[in-house]
């Protein structure tokens, strides 16, 4: 009797048993490299240059151009003139203040925006901190190649201002501001990047506003910093990347945001 009675318990612990699961395995922590500080913008600053101009001919860039190009021509035939009309007339009128296209003027002056450039590197180097830092430097590099790009431009083109003077198409101010607005979308995603987007816009307003330029002189300048925010960060391909991880009897796939 005592045997059955044995069979019977072994029975039941090894059914017990082979219903437990086994215990998952350990999967390797995986570790992640420490942040590296960007190089200095200044050092290379050609070479790097000429790697920006270089990124200027990939189908990422060439489509804004295109679309800025269009743009700026079909106004240039529809709007501009009667645009230009409309802002003499609110000149003209003494209840209508303009005060507001001030403060644009300044935002988009590239002394401004350069500088606020550097700052954003210095303060980074100052707090230790590798993420503003690389925002900093990508901002430095937008700016000098949005300058370049402008510029050269500017005194191939030679068109006159509404007010006059020389050297309009395209706007050096608007442009200045997108290629900012430009970084921070690559840098820190299109939410985010939203109200630059609305301050080159603004800027935008208050070039035409202030009788400096066409309008199709904007739209044009937003194309030109665009593509050189987004050529000076061509490294930043995506802000999220998918890693296929090997793990003990199987695999794992790790989806990762950069911050």
């Amino acid at each position: 009797m005592t045997f059955p009675l044995a069979a019977a318990a072994l029975v039941g612990l090894l059914s017990q048993a082979a219903a437990t699961p086994a215990p998952a395995p350990l999967v390797a922590p995986v570790t992640q490299a420490p942040a590296v500080a960007p190089a200095n913008p200044f050092d290379s600053f050609f070479t790097n240059l000429g790697h920006d101009f270089k990124a200027l001919g990939t189908a990422d860039t060439a489509w804004i151009a295109g679309f800025g190009g269009a743009g700026a021509l079909v106004l240039h035939h529809n709007s501009d003139q009667r645009l230009h009309t409309w802002v003499l007339q609110q000149n003209a009128s003494a209840a209508t203040s303009s005060n507001s296209a001030s403060a644009g003027n300044f935002i988009g002056n590239g002394v401004v925006q350069g500088g606020g450039a550097i700052a954003v590197w210095l303060a980074g180097m100052a707090g230790h901190s590798v993420k503003v830092e690389t925002v900093g430097a990508d901002l430095i590099r937008a700016q000098a190649l949005n300058g370049l790009l402008t510029q050269g431009i500017k005194f191939a083109a030679r068109r006159t201002r509404p007010d006059g003077a020389s050297h309009s198409f395209p706007s050096g101010h608007t442009s200045a501001a997108f290629a900012t607005a430009a970084v921070i979308q690559r840098d820190y995603g299109t939410v985010a990047s939203l109200p630059f987007y609305a301050m080159g816009g603004f800027v935008g307003w208050s070039r035409i506003r202030s009788n400096h330029h066409w309008l199709s002189d904007t739209v044009a300048g937003a194309a030109i910093g665009i593509i050189s925010g987004r050529a000076a960060t061509r490294h930043h391909k995506t802000r999220w990347t998918v890693t296929p991880v090997k793990t003990p009897g199987g695999m794992a796939v790790y989806v990762t945001r950069r911050n």
